[in-house]
């Protein structure tokens, strides 16, 4: 077969099955949530600029932003764990096929740079430099970048385990970052001096490691399933994902944290549970991400309505993610053994959720108050907090869980 045909196949055959669980994200009403986001956002927006102190340093602010995205910009082959046996004797051949997936890796990356930069644009405009000719110039200059530390990070690949092959990256990002800062902060001439470096540091050091080393190709496959696996645990939060693979992490500094979780030391599933919760996949991971979002925005945003809004959002898409966890021990045969009801795990389900839940929204609060220092702010965010939390968990939970993954049998 063609490789240029191989890749345009494989590529569809991805596409194909992301649309299909992205229309199921769809009608989950998680792009209702989006939507009103996207508008409370973009009235409040203009809002928070007004009252951004004037020492408010958005350059680096949008530096690391910027930083953040591209420098964790994904190389994307499309390659299959089979492929391992067949590919090492044909690399040459393969060259198109690679091109392809270098050249999508950057359009990709350039997608979600024009993104940000497009959210970015008010900040940017109101207190970077108001001239749309330096805003698209730096667009421009961000998107070259984009690229380089596409193809650099394509050459580090080749280089084998060692000191050189951790050294690398650390140079790469550290040359991005000084260089997107001096972009941002308009210092002209040492951006000049600093992309004349990238263009020597590619040319000298990245460039020449095709001649030395061979592609890894069981590195670029796990790379490759790595960015499929991130797929599949987002379309997992909203519908089951047969194909995700599940992971243990020892975590053993969260242990005490299993006793408070699990409640009475005679629950079975509680105990289960709890430890999946912490240990398997990213249940715990996510939880966290989106608990230090919660706390950041809630220092930062001002006090009123989109506080308030914020607050159940972030709870809300907290409860929705955690039922993943549900079915966890569904392809467990010995969990059949236990003699326990459908009906005790799900309560003892129910109350988890409610627990961590419940420990969320009081860390919001008490970021909330340290910010405002208003009672009337923290109690409505507690109060309004409890509230959907208890109707998630004894209404909306139960649904969620039947729509999703079949408990009728179980019983109300």
């Amino acid at each position: 077969m063609d490789v240029n045909t191989l890749w345009r196949e494989r590529a569809s055959s991805f596409w194909n099955m992301a649309i299909r669980y992205l229309r199921y994200i769809g009608n989950s009403g998680f792009l209702f949530s989006v939507y009103v986001g996207i508008i409370l956002g973009s009235y409040y927006y203009g809002q928070v600029l007004m009252v951004l102190p004037e020492a408010f340093p958005a350059a680096e602010f949008v530096t690391v932003l910027v930083f953040l995205l591209v420098s964790r910009g994904k190389i994307r082959t499309f390659l299959k764990v089979p492929d391992a046996n067949f590919l090492l004797p044909v690399e040459e051949r393969f060259k198109p096929y690679l091109k392809k997936s270098l050249l999508y890796s950057f359009l990709m990356l350039a997608f979600n740079v024009l993104v940000l930069m497009l959210v970015l644009g008010p900040l940017y405009f109101n207190r970077i430099n108001s001239d749309r000719t330096v805003y698209f110039a730096s667009l421009i200059m961000i998107l070259i970048l984009a690229g380089w530390n596409i193809f650099s990070k394509w050459e580090e690949l080749r280089v084998p385990d060692g000191t050189k092959r951790k050294l690398l990256p650390s140079i790469r990002m550290v040359m991005l970052l000084f260089t997107l800062y001096t972009l941002f902060k308009e210092a002209w001439l040492f951006t000049a001096v600093l992309i004349i470096g990238l263009s020597i540091l590619y040319i000298g050091v990245y460039r020449p490691l095709s001649q030395k080393h061979t592609l890894k190709w069981e590195r670029l496959i796990e790379l490759e399933g790595n960015a499929l696996m991130l797929f599949y645990r987002v379309a997992n939060m909203f519908v089951d994902v047969p194909e995700i693979s599940r992971k243990v992490r020892k975590r053993t500094w969260a242990t005490p944290l299993l006793k408070m979780l699990s409640g009475k030391s005679e629950s079975v599933y509680g105990y289960m549970y709890s430890r999946a919760f912490i240990r398997s996949n990213d249940y715990f991971g996510i939880y966290v991400r989106l608990t230090l979002i919660g706390i950041l925005l809630m220092l930062v945003l001002p006090s009123g309505f989109l506080l308030w809004a914020v607050n159940l959002l972030v709870l809300y898409m907290t409860a929705i993610q955690l039922t993943t966890l549900w079915p966890h021990f569904d392809m467990k045969v010995w969990v059949d053994l236990y003699p326990i009801s459908k009906r005790e795990r799900y309560d003892t389900f129910q109350r988890l959720l409610f627990r961590v839940m419940l420990s969320q929204v009081s860390l919001f609060s008490v970021s909330s108050f340290l910010n405002h220092f208003s009672i009337m702010d923290t109690g409505i965010i507690l109060i309004t907090g409890v509230v959907l939390i208890f109707v998630f968990t004894r209404v909306l939970l139960f649904k969620q869980l039947d729509k999703r993954f079949i408990i009728t049998e179980m019983g109300r």
